[in-house]
């Protein structure tokens, strides 16, 4: 149900799976009618009669990732409506949110990875003119809130080495600052990069570095990624993102090492062409993405081969895990959160089965022709040496059930492989419930890399 001023306009959908769903607009009368709209795009919100929609794909000669809008009095009258243009962004940006105030659009985007927000209205003649708002740059944009009565927006703005600060921001004019949280550690000492390293295929892949000002290197790196379900990976604040396991990447980077925030195809890092990409029978060019960056980090002296940690939570967790089989001559250490390991029994378990239209279908074998070829706990090897993994999971974890990590320990154990494990039997698939927890984990992983690594020397 969607309101529109004095109006609301209904919508029944029917998800066919994680990305595709069949949708209909309701009639006065009661009637179902299918939205145009192909069964991949997102809808946003309704403004001024007409539903405003993202695509994931190309369509009617509209690229994908474009934000469109139609009138719904048109589809309802059985009319083929106009497909207006909103915004269509360039090959370097993707849009991450829409959201409405009294008249206007507001569309939070990202352009190579740095946060954007643009304001757009519509003129008489259905032409969408934007604006963008002054910002800060090369940081995370969240946007909270959008006024229902007044055309206003409040966002949020944070990077790695700056706290998060509220802004309220109105179409054409400059941001003002509401608040800002206090800094919580001394960010003059540091310095964030963005570097591109090239994949197998020739694809770049841009990654963020955080170190010490003057690191000269090569030192202990840390890398995080994710690469799935279209979710992209943004500076946020070091002390922050229990998924990036919160201060273990601030420690990392006062002792005096490097910590990596990878952007690796699988996200929606660059809009819905840059999640298609790995899909299904296409998953290893992920995992090529991330040992291009491991390697980028050696070839330019950032860090040595087995110097380096990959962390990864959930879908990240398997990329991890992946990686650790595939590239035991570069990766030194494995933060594996949270992880999807057997997946010939993925579907199966949890909520395995709605993750099909990414990965693919195990008991079809086709399917697992390619799903088996990556597949961690089918592919682990005797005799190999593998670097000691981290695991942790949590035993309420009701999206990606423990018993992955459980049976791929047990494995290890099998093989004679060392590895440290830890489950927590609470918080879910977060794998904490609260703050403490956390800091526990946190504290488990900062530890962990300091044993398997070492540490740089102090300067």
């Amino acid at each position: 149900m969607f309101p529109d001023g004095d109006r609301t306009f209904p919508l029944v959908v029917r998800d066919v799976d994680f990305f595709h769903s069949k949708r209909s607009h309701v009639a006065d009368d009661g009637r179902l009618v299918a939205t145009p709209l192909p069964d991949d795009a997102v809808i946003n919100t309704v403004l001024d009669g007409r539903l405003i929609a993202t695509l994931a794909s190309d369509w009617r000669g509209v690229p994908s990732g474009s934000v469109v809008a139609y009138s719904i009095a048109d589809v309802l009258a059985g009319r083929a409506p106009t497909i207006e243009r909103v915004l269509v962004p360039t090959r370097t940006q993707a849009v991450e949110q829409v959201d409405l105030s009294r008249s206007v659009l507001w569309v939070k985007m990202l352009d190579d990875v740095s946060g954007r927000l643009v304001s757009l209205t519509r003129g008489a003649d259905g032409v969408w003119t934007p604006s963008v708002a002054a910002l800060p740059a090369a940081s995370t944009i969240h946007l909270d809130a959008t006024a229902g009565k007044d055309d206003v927006a409040f966002a949020t703005v944070e990077s790695f080495l700056s706290p998060p600060a509220l802004y309220a921001v109105r179409p054409g004019a400059q941001p003002v600052a509401v608040d800002t949280l206090p800094a919580r550690f001394d960010a003059s000492t540091m310095q964030v990069d963005q570097r591109f390293a090239t994949s197998r295929d020739g694809t770049k892949i841009p990654y963020f570095l955080v170190r010490k000002k003057g690191t000269s290197g090569p030192v202990p790196a840390l890398v995080h990624a994710y690469g799935g379900f279209r979710n992209a990976q943004t500076p946020t604040y070091l002390v922050d993102q229990p998924y990036r396991s919160g201060p273990a990447g601030l420690f990392w980077v006062e002792e005096g090492n490097a910590f990596v925030l990878a952007n690796i195809r699988g996200g929606g890092e660059y809009g819905p062409r840059w999640h298609q990409m790995p899909l299904r029978e296409n998953r290893q060019k992920a995992y090529d993405d991330l040992h291009a960056v491991g390697d980028d980090l050696v070839r330019t002296g950032v860090s040595a081969k087995r110097k380096i940690a990959v962390s990864g939570r959930s879908n990240g967790g398997l990329l991890v895990g992946v990686a650790m089989e595939q590239r035991p001559d570069l990766y030194g250490a494995i933060v594996m959160g949270s992880p999807l390991l057997d997946m010939q029994r993925y579907s199966h378990l949890s909520a395995g089965a709605s993750w099909i239209g990414e990965y693919g279908d195990p008991d079809t074998p086709a399917d697992w022709a390619f799903i088996s070829k990556y597949s961690p706990y089918q592919n682990l090897k005797r005799g190999v040496r593998y670097p000691a993994p981290f695991i942790y999971t949590s035993t309420e974890d009701d999206r990606v059930h423990p018993g992955h990590a459980r049976k791929f320990a047990a494995r290890l154990d099998a093989y004679g492989d060392p590895f440290f494990y830890y489950e927590n039997p609470e918080g879910g698939h977060a794998a904490g419930a609260d703050k403490i927890e956390d800091a526990k984990r946190a504290a488990l992983v900062t530890v962990y890399l300091n044993t398997q690594l070492g540490t740089a020397p102090q300067r």
